[in-house]
Parts: structure tokens; C-alpha cells; sequence
């Protein structure tokens, strides 16, 4: 091969090009997806239809983990053919985006054209409440049309904008130190310690992540009826106590383990690595019910229509960098506590918890002009503020 499509590793230039790119689209698509979600859902079905989006993460993860195995694609012989399949969704997505109607309300705000709006909501939610839910969107207009586009420094000059930006990307950042990530990178060793082969281990991982899928699905369910606040109350508390199961399961473990010099004994404590298996497919669970996809919809519920878009961006970049964080950390968390590994995350999902109680407001089956109202009232500390007497959405 020439020079040119090689760098100092030996890689080809255009693999590392592609994949550069492929990372900035996909930080495009994380902040646009939810917004967009958000913008053409019902109230009564923001959260379940907000959800899909963390479903569809742990689908794509799941289709990739699968592909990625030795014995399909992920081998010397076949892996150009498994980075040529990321173009089956890209093409799909550039077929279908056509008969995707635009968001009503992006519609209105920015052509105030009430036969294009009525068209998008009628595709969406039906000709019976299109009427309605335009005079709603006209209603919304009306109260912000003179104030000017916001931008980035606009959000963080404004107090209360600023705010409502810190708590989603605290929900963000409290999602990827759960300990999730570490979990899945863990899990194919746990359940080798199990004792099952290496291939096996690796088919239990690629069940566990076919959990979490599940989970998520449930989830979709769940959060209009159970509602987010819960949600999130739920799996943060159900992470320490399965991580709390899992810690002493593992110390159990690995205190029984034989001297070197007596390869033939038992560990009397062998069972042990069965409840390591069991406790951390129900942490799988229940986060996947609940933290995972609650701050995505969160995100976009909590900014009005004007300011939403431009705050998806930073929240959506903590989401990432919480996730490279773990990445980059967690190889040297594993060499240096061994057993006690998974105390940190313990501690920091007992934080979780109460930043959730103090910070974190229900928005189940709630307008938002009720929402943007509560969070103000959250603010000034003076939580008997109605909804119909809040403030401008926008400041």
C-alpha cells in the first residue's frame, strides 16, 4: 500500500478518516434525535416515545456485538465487511427521511405556516387533535416571538436557563459513572469465573446486552405510567444494592481461591461466582428500565422549544465524555482494587440518589409551560407556583 494511506500505525488513512467522520455524525445524531422525538411526540407519550432512542443504542450494540464475534465478521479475513455494514442503516435512514413529517412546532416557529403545521400534526397524532395542539403551538409562539435566537452564551449567561442546562448534563454524567459501562466490560470475565469457556462467556455477554434491549423496551412501558423521577430513584437505588451483592460476591470469590502451589483444590466458595452472574444481570435490568433512557427524554423536556436545540449539544457531549472517561479510567480501577472495584460506583449511586431527589422534577403527562413553570418555582424555592402563571418559557 502507498505511504499516503498509511499513518505512523500501520492503519489505513482512509479507515481512520472515515471513522473521524463517522464519530462527528454521530455526535450530530445524538443531540438531533432526541430534540426531533421530543418535537413530534404527544404529551401523554414524550417519555415512551423519547425512550426509543436508548432502545435503538442498545440494539445497534447488540447487532455490532454480534457481527463482532471471531466467528462472523470479527476476524482478520472479514472485518472490512463488518465496517462496509454501518452503511446498511446510513442508506435506510437517507430512504425513509423523506416520509419523516417535520417537527410541527420547529415548523411554526420558524415559517409560522399554519397549513404546513397542521399537515405534520395531522401525520403525527391524527386530523382530530391537529386543531388543538396547532392552537397550542400558536399560543406557545406567541408569548416568545420577540425574543431573540438563542445561543450557547445566551443559555449559560441566563441563571435559570443555566441551571436546567447543569441538571441535564448532571443526568448525564450520573448515567455514565453508574457503573454500566464497567459492568459490560466486566461481565465476560465474570462469567468465565463462572465457569463457563471463553466463547460461552462471550455468548452470556452478548444475552446480558439482549437484557438490557429488553429492559429499555420495558421502559417504554414504565415511564408513562410509573413516571421518571421513579424510574430513576428505582435504578440508581437497585444499582447499589446489586453492586453492593456483586462486590461481596466477588470478595467472597476470590477469598477462597487455592494457593498456586495446590492447583488441584477446590475454591469452597465457587458458588459464589454464580451470584456475581445473577447480581449484576439484575443491575443490567434494572438500569435498562430506568437511567438509561430517562435522561434522554429528560434533556428535551426540561428546555422550552427556543433553547432546547442549542442545549441538547453540551448535554449530549457529557453524555459522551462520561463515557470516554470510564473507558480510558476503568482498565486501571480493574488492575489496582480488584475485588473492591465496584465500591466507587456504589458510592457514587448513592450521590446519584440524592441529586435525583433534589434536582429532578416528575414531567410525566405534563405541558411545557407546567414544566418550564415548576422548574422556576424549583428556583425561587417556592413550589406552589401554577403552571398558568409562570413566567416566559424562554428566560
Amino acid at each position: 500500500m502507498h505511504p499516503y494511506f498509511r499513518d505512523d500505525s500501520g492503519l489505513p488513512r482512509t479507515v481512520l478518516t472515515s471513522c473521524s467522520h463517522y464519530i462527528l455524525i454521530a455526535g450530530v445524531i445524538v443531540c438531533v434525535a432526541p430534540t426531533y422525538l421530543n418535537e413530534i411526540s404527544p404529551d401523554h407519550l414524550r417519555g415512551a416515545v423519547g425512550a426509543t432512542f436508548e432502545l435503538s443504542i442498545g440494539i445497534a450494540i447488540l447487532l455490532s456485538t454480534v457481527v463482532g464475534l471471531p466467528n462472523v465478521l470479527g476476524n482478520l479475513d472479514l472485518w472490512h465487511y463488518m465496517l462496509a455494514l454501518a452503511a446498511v442503516p446510513t442508506f435506510f435512514q437517507l430512504i425513509t427521511l423523506p416520509f419523516c413529517p417535520d417537527s410541527p412546532k420547529y415548523v411554526f416557529f420558524s415559517r409560522q405556516d399554519d397549513k404546513e403545521t397542521l399537515d405534520a400534526l395531522g401525520k403525527l397524532h391524527g386530523r382530530t387533535n391537529a386543531k388543538r395542539e396547532l392552537a397550542a403551538i400558536q399560543e406557545e409562539y406567541s408569548r416568545v416571538k420577540d425574543e431573540p435566537l438563542l445561543t450557547l452564551k445566551d443559555i449559560l449567561i441566563d441563571p435559570f436557563l443555566r441551571r436546567i442546562l447543569f441538571i441535564t448534563m448532571g443526568l448525564h454524567l450520573c448515567q455514565q459513572f453508574s457503573g454500566i459501562d464497567a459492568t459490560m466490560f466486566y461481565s465476560t470475565a465474570m462469567f468465565q469465573e463462572a465457569g463457563l469457556s471463553g466463547k460461552m462467556a462471550r455468548y452470556a455477554t452478548i444475552g446480558m446486552v439482549a437484557i438490557y434491549v429488553v429492559g429499555t423496551a420495558i421502559s417504554m412501558v414504565l415511564v408513562e405510567k410509573v413516571g421518571r423521577k421513579i424510574l430513576l430513584l428505582i435504578g440508581y437505588s437497585g444499582a447499589v444494592v446489586f453492586l453492593s451483592i456483586l462486590t461481596a460476591s466477588m470478595l467472597l470469590f476470590d477469598s477462597g481461591e487455592p494457593p498456586a502451589n495446590t492447583p488441584h483444590a477446590k475454591n469452597p466458595y465457587a458458588p459464589a461466582a454464580y451470584a456475581s452472574c445473577v447480581s449484576l444481570v439484575c443491575f443490567v435490568v434494572i438500569f435498562s428500565a430506568g437511567p438509561a433512557p430517562i435522561p434522554w427524554v429528560l434533556m428535551s423536556e426540561y428546555f422550552a422549544q427556543r433553547p432546547r436545540a442549542v442545549a441538547a449539544g453540551p448535554a449530549a457531549a457529557t453524555n459522551r465524555f462520561g463515557s470516554l472517561v470510564v473507558a480510558l479510567v476503568f482498565p486501571y480501577m480493574q488492575a489496582s482494587l480488584n475485588g473492591y472495584l465496584f465500591l466507587i460506583f456504589i458510592g457514587l449511586n448513592i450521590g446519584f440518589i440524592v441529586f435525583t431527589c433534589v434536582y429532578v422534577i416528575e414531567t410525566k403527562g405534563k405541558t411545557s409551560d407546567e414544566i418550564q413553570a415548576e422548574l422556576r418555582a424549583r428556583m425561587e424555592g417556592n413550589r406552589a407556583v401554577p403552571a398558568s402563571h409562570g413566567p416566559s418559557t424562554l428566560t
